[in-house]
């Protein structure tokens, strides 16, 4: 059986089995989408279900989806910039109608 087809048989379904397969099938992934797909490889499919593995030495810990203490970045905004975000989305809504 290969790698690919034990994730589809025995993977429980969330975005990192997406990510995972993606992955196997030779599509090209995000640093994040890798760090997760390789959190779902490394837990065993989350066979045992979604949980932080406690692996505090693994150099993709700090960015796990399910440590409690992961980094989560968030981009400290003037009012400014937030009215050209606003604007800027706008214009993109408008496009894509």
């Amino acid at each position: 059986m290969t790698r690919l087809e034990q994730v589809e048989k025995y993977g429980l379904n969330t975005r990192d089995k997406k990510y995972l397969i993606a992955h196997l099938s030779g599509e090209k992934l995000t640093p994040t989408q890798a760090i997760h797909a390789k959190c779902y490889e490394c837990m065993g499919f989350y066979a045992d279900g979604k949980a932080d593995c406690g692996i505090e030495t693994c150099p993709n810990y700090p960015m796990m989806r399910y440590n409690p203490h992961r980094i989560v970045k968030k981009r400290n905004l003037t009012d400014e910039q937030r009215k050209e975000l606003s604007i800027r989305f706008k214009n993109i809504k408008r496009e894509v109608k």
